[in-house]
């Protein structure tokens, strides 16, 4: 039987809209059981980091990269897509170069291409991590039709390492346990797609921007994996970002708008730091409860790379 701890913290990681009353538990999630050991639902859900079309080049060093970052699009409605242009808008007038877009990206073909189209339709290249939600053929379908119209855009899934001269992005797509899946043949990763991350980490040019939709385990409350007063994201990442001194992550909401270091302190915005790992929220346009009481909705963040320190920045609509 999966103890109540484990439930709630996937519940939080599933990402739904519907939001759970908060019960006191202990401050930390327990370690997931053997018996719940994952295994890749799709063999195409995590390629290769070697091989044709594993790799791109989108630009030469510059001596600053700005990156756009939103993640939690979810709803194609017409209020959800007005915010949405909004903040890729406010991304482009800031100087973004490139958007990322991570994670929980509609729930079907039709609202992941809308969603993604309001990316693209800025002109800049978008970079796609599938989450909990998406079903492999269905992105692929959905993202096909967008580039027919002329769009650039990169699923990280396939092409797993884009080199930006002043940055080099490395994705991890999916989730890290079946129960944590929103939708019926959505993507898993496994351990052997971290060693592999890991290794790969080692002779890529850096410096290294992980991404990935699911957050590593934190410590505390300041973490960037922080619902129902619990740590919930997957411990295995933690060893990465020793090797990865950025990361972007999404997927826990709760705990978006903010970034912390390498030693899990916060890091404010515009502060540069030599180890920057970032939760941008759900640019969905819904008010989310978040970990520290307040409530928050249409959230994105702008990361910005010089030499071998970072930066970000709160991006509203």
């Amino acid at each position: 039987m999966v103890r109540n701890t484990a439930l709630a913290a996937a519940i939080a990681l599933a990402g739904c809209r519907e939001k759970a009353v908060a019960q006191p538990t202990p401050p930390t999630a327990p370690t997931p059981s053997p018996l719940s050991a994952p295994q890749r639902s799709a063999a195409d859900c995590v390629a290769p980091l070697e091989g044709p079309g594993a790799r791109e080049k989108l630009r030469e060093r510059k001596g600053e990269l700005r990156i756009g970052v939103m993640a939690g699009l979810k709803d194609a409605d017409d209020d959800n897509l007005a915010v949405i242009k909004k903040l890729v808008a406010e991304l482009k007038r800031r100087g973004a170069e490139a958007l990322i877009a991570d994670g929980d990206l509609g729930d079907n073909p039709d609202e992941q291409e809308t969603l993604l189209g309001a990316l693209t339709e800025s002109g800049l290249p978008v970079m796609a991590v599938a989450g909990n939600r998406e079903v492999r053929g269905e992105l692929d379908a959905a993202e096909d039709e967008l580039r027919k119209k002329g769009s650039k855009i990169i699923d990280l899934s396939h092409t797993r390492v884009v080199e930006l001269g002043d940055a080099t992005v490395v994705a991890l797509p999916g989730t890290f346990e079946r129960r944590l899946l929103h939708s019926d043949g959505a993507c898993i990763y496994v351990q052997k797609d971290i060693d592999a991350l890991a290794a790969a980490l080692d002779r890529l040019p850096g410096p290294a921007v992980l991404v990935a939709a699911v957050p590593p385990r934190g410590q505390d409350a300041k973490a960037l994996d922080v619902s129902e007063g619990q740590n919930v994201g997957d411990s295995r990442l933690v060893p990465l970002l020793r090797k990865a001194p950025f990361g972007i992550f999404g997927q826990v909401w709760e705990s978006g708008g903010r970034a912390v270091d390498g030693a899990g302190k916060p890091v404010k915005p515009g502060v540069e730091s030599a180890q920057l790992y970032l939760n941008p929220g759900a640019a969905d346009h819904t008010p989310w409860p978040m970990s520290d009481g307040t409530t928050a909705a249409g959230q994105a963040a702008l990361l910005t790379v010089r030499g071998k320190k970072a930066a970000w920045e709160k991006v509203a609509p």
